[in-house]
């Protein structure tokens, strides 16, 4: 029989689009998990605001096309997003232990490979 061993948050950062005014309850945002191993997680997370901004986005952009593409709204999306009501941090962090509780974490999650960099980074602030 195996051991497991729990592996908690041991801190959540919420990283605001550069340059723009962040309204966390129309935005989108990278959320950097840090867990008490030292490894970091990332994971991107909307707003059902934020999403239908896009597809207007993708309507306007089809009707500048002028009969070249359907005037049809739609999103593609090339990695997982979690979606929730608002990005303040309190309603993140409880995403976040949510997600570890019901054991699905990492497949909302990837591990970040420049990890040791994105870390050091944070610390300075």
């Amino acid at each position: 029989m195996s051991e497991e061993f729990a592996v908690f948050v041991k801190r959540v950062w919420i990283e605001e689009e550069p340059f723009s005014d962040f309204a966390p309850n129309t935005d989108s945002a990278d959320v950097l998990v840090e867990m008490d191993d030292g490894q970091l997680w990332q994971a991107q997370f909307v707003t059902p605001a934020y999403l239908r901004r896009e597809l207007e986005m993708s309507l306007s952009v089809a009707r500048d096309y002028n009969r070249a593409l359907a005037p049809t709204p739609f999103l593609t999306m090339e990695t997982p997003h979690i979606i929730v009501e608002n990005l303040q941090q309190d309603t993140i962090e409880d995403v976040v232990d949510n997600l570890v509780v019901l054991g699905t974490f990492e497949s909302a999650f990837s591990v970040c490979a420049a990890e040791n960099e994105l870390l050091a980074q944070h610390m300075e602030v």
